[in-house]
Formats: structure tokens, C-alpha cells, sequence
């Protein structure tokens, strides 16, 4: 038992030692790079708790396109399914989106060379799923 929570203490803080090092995008930020903009990307799942560790991201990734609107508005296809809802940036640089009949979740997006990740997590500090922001293009490039 006591080597199973030291296990997941180290495991973390490896965790949170990686996140600052890459460092959180600011407010103004993330505002200028997904503001107008349609982004690629892909998302995996998170782990199961009480099955997985805590920060156990999935192998398998599901692609998706999101076009985040200048009004708020923010429109995502993924695997043929399209999404609506709202997205807006805190104060403390966090990237929130509210997904149709969803509640809001907000993370904070972390630059990794070229590109950008964000975790969402659950109340239980399991992650719920890894977004990875690979590439932005100006406009509404799919008519989302």
C-alpha cells in the first residue's frame, strides 16, 4: 500500500515538473492563437480511476477540427459528428470550452516545440482526456 502512493506521488510530481517546464500560454496568448482561428488536432483519453494511474493518457487518438469563432462561438467536427458551443479565456490563462448540454471545462494550454497541449482533468485529479493543438489557420477554413 505504501509503495503504491509512492509510486503515485512520484509519478506527479514527474507530471508536474514536465507542465512547468514547458510553461502555461498566457491569457493574451491564447486569446491571439485561437481567436478566428480553425485548429487540427487530436484528443485522447484519459485513464479509469481506481483502474489507471492518474495521469494515464490512451494510445489510441481521435482527430478533430475546431473552429474557435472571434464571438465566443466555437464549432468542432470529430469523426463526422458536429459540436457546438462557447469558448472564452480566464484571466489566469486557462482555455475554457462549454460544449452543448456540457458543463465547462477549463485547463490551461502548454506549448511543446511546435505544438500545444492541454489536459483536462477530473475533480478526482484523474485526467479525463489530453488535446493536442497541432495546427491553426486563419478563418473558418472547413465552414464549420
Amino acid at each position: 500500500m505504501k509503495y503504491t502512493k509512492l509510486m503515485l506521488i512520484v509519478t506527479a510530481c514527474v507530471f508536474s515538473s514536465q507542465a512547468l517546464a514547458f510553461g502555461g500560454i498566457s491569457a493574451d496568448e491564447l486569446r491571439t492563437l485561437f481567436a478566428g482561428n480553425t485548429v487540427e488536432g487530436e484528443q485522447r483519453a484519459g485513464g479509469i480511476p481506481g483502474v489507471d494511474a492518474p495521469n494515464k493518457i490512451e494510445d489510441h487518438a481521435t482527430a478533430f477540427i475546431v473552429y474557435f469563432d472571434k464571438n465566443g462561438t466555437v464549432k468542432k467536427k470529430t469523426g463526422g459528428k458536429p459540436k457546438l458551443g462557447k469558448w472564452s479565456v480566464t484571466s489566469g490563462g486557462k482555455l475554457c470550452i462549454t460544449w452543448k448540454g456540457k458543463k465547462e471545462k477549463c485547463a490551461p494550454v502548454y506549448k511543446e516545440g511546435k505544438i500545444y497541449k492541454r489536459v483536462i482533468e477530473r475533480k478526482s485529479g484523474f485526467f479525463l482526456k489530453e488535446l493536442t493543438y497541432v495546427r491553426f489557420t486563419p478563418g473558418n477554413e472547413y465552414n464549420l
